[in-house]
Parts: structure tokens; sequence; C-alpha cells
């Protein structure tokens, strides 16, 4: 038999204000998985930019604007010599026995170029990068240096494996000639640099980093390792850099840029890639098709970094990117020619052109996102880097730039004791 009909009584004001209740006290359901990956990435962001400011509070009472620092160097290398013609033309063997092994470099072969980061509007002084040179504090002894570091890594297809020792035992000098001098500073002077966040910055392979984690150090948080290009990755790079990042006071990536196909392969129109031309017609800064810290290495970096800053906040890191990029994203490079060749291909490629920009925007959130700096290697104007800013506000308090108005000069590292720290005081 069919059960009669459950009569359907009106509400009254106590039972909707139960139901109220209940609806109220209910647990949430489980947002789907679209919004809590997004709810995380929000969460993720926060913690950077609080990071940041935490960072920048610290940083106030030791600001050297890049005005007063760029003409401190000017003024200090303006007797500098030119790098002697018989040592820029040596063989590798013959530069690293003559120069690197009879140290024949000024200063003991640490020389430091400016870093500066963008404040209030006023771009500061925020890292020292260590540089090789000689007597010249625009450049290396060309080509016998460049020529020196292929042969003795894996830019070479069968490196010399007495060359190889050379290079890192070069490298490793290089990390306690800086902690050398870092000791030698008052108690007070490294307090200045620790709570500034002003490191020195040093360039490692990857299959440097294992021995460069072995050296003993006294001032490890004073330093920073820049990873370089030259070298293949080991098999255990993600665990050094865990390391990396808890031993130093920050490790970055050096020399980005994507490859042609990385370009292509995510543009929305299909575009014929063409490089640039000098005015002399030749190709400048063409992009390759097979690089080693191309984006998608990039892009494991910063997965290594998230892991790190999760288990450590206060780790650091930076995406370098290199200055070939940096002419395709922003129209800047060294060359004196770089913005009026730059400008010429973008109008005569604006497919292309807007495919690497879009690339590189993207791989730059992804990096701020993470908590990441941006460092632009080469000098600009903030004209050629407003739309970023427009394009992403965080950037404005993450980007640097090298060398900023002193360009590619360098000084030796006695410098920052005899003149920088003599300017905050």
């Amino acid at each position: 038999p069919v059960p009669p009909p459950v009569e359907q009584r009106p509400p009254t004001a106590g039972r909707a204000r139960a139901t109220a209740m209940r609806d109220a006290t209910a647990l949430p359901q489980k947002p789907p998985l679209l919004q809590r990956l997004a709810e995380r990435h929000l969460r993720r962001r926060a913690a950077a930019a609080s990071r940041r400011r935490l960072r920048d509070v610290a940083i106030q009472s030791f600001a050297l604007p890049e005005a007063l620092v760029s003409e401190r160097l000017k003024r200090r290398t303006a007797n500098f010599a030119d790098n002697q013609p018989e040592l820029c033309g040596l063989d590798p063997k013959s530069f690293a026995k003559q120069v690197i092994e009879g140290e024949l470099a000024f200063d003991d072969g640490n020389w430091v170029q400016p870093l500066y980061k963008r404040r209030g509007g006023i771009w500061h002084l925020c890292k020292l990068e260590v540089l090789y040179r000689i007597s010249d504090a625009k450049r290396v002894p060309f080509p016998a240096f460049v020529n020196f570091v292929k042969a003795s890594s894996d830019q070479s297809p069968n490196p010399d494996p007495e060359l190889r020792r050379t290079f890192c035992s070069l490298a490793i000098k290089s990390m306690q000639r800086i902690d050398d001098l870092l000791s030698k500073l008052d108690a007070c002077h490294r307090a200045t640099l620790s709570k500034a966040r002003l490191l020195t910055a040093l360039n490692i392979t990857a299959k440097q980093l294992r021995e460069a984690l072995r050296v003993p150090l006294k001032n490890r948080k004073l330093m920073a390792i820049e990873e370089t290009e030259y070298d293949d990755e080991p098999q255990d790079l993600s665990e050094l850099r865990q390391r990396a990042w808890k031993t130093f006071g920050a490790y970055s990536l050096d020399d980005v840029k994507p490859t042609v196909s990385e370009i292509s392969n995510n543009a929305e129109m299909s575009f014929q890639y063409e490089a640039p031309r000098t005015p002399q017609g030749q190709a400048y800064k063409a992009l390759t098709p097979v690089y080693r810290h191309d984006f998608a290495f990039a892009r494991r970096f910063i997965e290594d970094f998230k892991l790190a800053a999760a288990q450590d906040p206060t780790a650091e890191a930076e995406i370098k990117l290199d200055e070939e990029f940096c002419c395709y994203l922003i129209g800047v490079g060294h060359a004196p020619f770089s913005r009026d060749v730059m400008r010429k291909w973008r109008e005569d490629h604006p497919e292309a052109s807007a495919a690497i920009r879009a690339a590189g925007v993207q791989l730059i959130q992804e990096a701020l996102s993470a908590g990441m700096g941006i460092c632009f290697e080469v000098s600009f104007e903030d004209s050629d880097v407003q739309w970023l800013f427009e394009a992403l506000p965080e950037l404005e308090w993450c980007l640097l730039k090298q060398g900023g108005l002193s360009g590619s000069v360098a000084l030796p590292s006695s410098f920052i004791a005899d003149d920088l720290l003599t300017l905050e005081g």
C-alpha cells in the first residue's frame, strides 16, 4: 500500500533559526582543484612579498645610491692600464701556467662589479659580483681567458683534465681570498654588511659546486654563489643546491636565456626566426637551438628554490637573465649600437618579438611568485623597463641591474673596505 503523503508544514521562526544556524556551522565543501591551486599560489606570493618587505626594512640603515657608488668607481678606475697584448694572446695552457698559476693578476685576481636594486624609485647598491680581471678594469684579457674557460669546462667537447683542475682551483682560491678580506674587516663593518644583505657573489660551475661546499670559510653568509652555464649538471645537482642555500647567503642561476624552440613552441602566431644584424651586417646575439641554462633549466631551478624556501624562509635566490636575452626583452645590450639594432629588429619581426617578450614575462612571473629576485645583466634606463613594471608591479621591488652607470667596470676587492664602508661611515 502507498503511504499517505506527509503534510508540509510552513517553517516556523524557530525552525528557520535552527536551519540558518546549521548552515552557518556546517563544514565548507572542499574547493575544486583549480581553486586550491590558485589559493596556494596567492599564499606563496603573499609569503614572498612579506619576506621582501622584511629584507627591505633591514637595509634602510645602509643605502648607497648608484650615483655615489659609480662616481667612486670611475674615480678609482681612471688610471688603470689596458691588458697586455702578450697576455691576451696566450693559448689556454700557457695562460693557466703564466697568469693563473703564476698569480700575475692584480690584487690577487679578485675584482668586484656592483649590482643595484631599486628601492623607493632610487637604485641602491645591493651586491658585489667577483669578476676576473688583470689590469683593465672593464674587460678580461680577451681572448685568452675566454679560451681558457672553454678548454677547461664542458663548453669544450673534450675538456682538458689539467685545465679543469686549474679552473676549479681558481674558483676556490677566489672564495678563500674574499673570505680572508671579509675576516679582516672589523666586527662592526661585518655586521653592517650582514644587516644590509650586501653580499659578495662568486661564479661557480655546477661541477665545481661540490668542492666549493667543502671549503672551510668563516663568512659564508656574507657570500653568494652564482651557478654558471659552463658545465653540465651532475646527477645530484638538486641536492647540492639545497646544501648551498643552507650554507651561503644566496644561491642564484647565472646567464639564463631561451632557445629558439622554447620561443616558437609557445608563440601565439608562427614566425620564422632571424637574428638581428649589426650595422656591418653580421648576426648579432642570435638565439641558439640548444643552450644549457635555457628556460626549462631555469624552471627546475625555481622548483629547487621553492623546496629550499619552504624549509628555510631566509633562503635567497635570483634568476640572472643573460645579456643576449636582455637585448630581446628590453632592447638593451652592452654594445653602443644595441638599442638601434634591436629597435629595427622589433619593427621587422613583430611576431617573434611579441613571443620572446611574452615568454620572458611568464618566466619572471614564476620566479617572483616563488620569492626570487630578477637580475638583468645589462645597464639600462628606467624607461626601458617601465612596461615590465606595469605588467608585473611586484618586479619593481625585486629587479637588479648589473653595472649601472659605471657599466662593466670592476675594482679590486679591497674596494669594499677602502671605499664602500668609508662611504657608509
